[in-house]
């Protein structure tokens, strides 16, 4: 008996990633996304009749509600920053929404961390508690019960999270080591940017030209490979559109 069948493509959700710092366009994209993948659904005859669903930690969803309305579609939402009601929450929306927003992710990781330190703290009895290593090992293993829900459930996702710095230590010319920025990650657990499909840095910048602020968005990574390394000043959903056709929606 063989293991092996002949291949066909079955990513059929879009599981999309960004990350940015304030002001950089993360939920205003993240729902603009959401918003053309629900009418192109609904266009091409597939399920996209159920609401667009948001897990919402800064009230982020409260200003994007005139822009799902004025589509002709329904916004639901959960506003919540404890880890368990993110995992309930993501579970329900499989069964109830077209596609679920979750903002900001990094809130559901602090959450996580700090619930379980005071929870040390407390069996410990002390005032407070400092992770150790072995924490960590317990802290990604329940951090998993997310991530195995955002990348193998039958749900188009898309999650949004701050964006954080990476350091590492380099030697000089006096032989003193110096801690340097080396790149920028997704802030939350730490292999939370290996997960999403399609990820996307978000930046605002100035354009000196025109003194006008812009939104521009870098893909970091796109498995389809049709949009890796690209740029799009001011993206809309049309930017994302051939990574999302190479799906088996």
């Amino acid at each position: 008996m063989s293991f092996f069948k002949k291949a066909e493509k079955t990513n059929a959700f879009l599981k999309m990633g960004m990350m940015g710092f304030q002001g950089s366009g993360k939920t205003y994209t993240g729902t603009q996304v959401a918003i053309g993948l629900v009418k192109l659904m609904r266009q091409s005859g597939l399920n996209g009749t159920k609401p667009i669903a948001f897990i919402d930690t800064e009230k982020g969803s409260d200003w994007v509600i005139p822009h799902v309305e004025r589509e002709g579609l329904e916004l639901v939402t959960a506003k919540t920053r404890a880890f368990s009601d993110l995992v309930q929450a993501t579970a329900d929306a499989e069964k109830n929404a077209s596609v679920l927003i979750v903002d900001s992710v990094t809130h559901f990781w602090t959450e996580l961390c700090e619930s379980y330190a005071a929870q040390r703290a407390r069996e410990m009895r002390r005032e407070n508690y400092r992770l150790q290593m072995t924490d960590w090992t317990l802290l990604k293993k329940k951090w998993r019960e997310f991530t195995d829900i955002y990348v193998n459930s039958s749900l188009h996702m898309i999650i949004c999270g701050r964006a954080g710095y990476e350091y590492d230590f380099f030697e000089d010319e006096a032989g003193k080591k110096q801690l340097e920025k080396t790149g920028i990650k997704f802030k939350a657990e730490g292999e939370m940017g290996y997960e999403p499909d399609l990820l996307v840095l978000m930046e605002r910048r100035m354009n000196m030209d025109t003194k006008a602020d812009e939104h521009i968005a870098h893909v970091v990574k796109d498995r389809s490979t049709l949009l890796d390394g690209q740029e799009f000043i001011d993206p809309t959903f049309k930017s994302f559109l051939p990574h999302i056709r190479m799906l088996n929606l």
